[in-house]
């Protein structure tokens, strides 16, 4: 696996995507617990077969672990876990921040190789690539 670097200096190993009508909703852990309801839904700004990138109107910490339930325009929703990677500050509280997903396999504490495969392909779905932020 190559990583590139962009003019801006952002290492990316995989292209991320955007894919219009695309959202998310997540649950983040507190300690040993995962809190019992998803948020609201928010749009989706970029994916890959390796993370998701979105708006959070709460504090997110480095390294918190995060559930999300993603739905795509074409009907598929995917139940992902993860951890937060990176977050950039918006108005208020809220905030962007980047999910770096958990591994892919068979075995329980792993996302499913089906919701792999997907992402792979979504690429059909997309309008560009790859998504860049812009600073302000």
């Amino acid at each position: 696996m190559i990583k590139t670097q962009s003019k801006d200096n952002e290492r990316r190993s995989f292209k991320r995507i955007k894919i219009p009508g695309a959202q998310v909703r997540y649950k983040k852990s507190r300690g040993l617990t995962v809190l019992k309801n998803y948020s609201s839904v928010d749009n989706i700004l970029n994916v890959s077969k390796s993370g998701i990138s979105f708006h959070m109107p709460e504090d997110a910490k480095f390294g918190e672990s995060v559930q999300m339930r993603i739905t795509f325009p074409d009907g598929n929703d995917l139940n992902l876990k993860g951890r937060v990677r990176w977050q950039k500050p918006l108005n208020g509280s809220e905030q962007t921040i980047g999910v770096l997903f958990d591994p892919f396999g068979s075995k329980k504490q792993y996302n499913p190789m089906k919701a792999l495969d997907y992402l792979r392909n979504l690429k059909d779905q997309a309008i560009s690539q790859p998504f860049r932020f812009e600073e302000e």
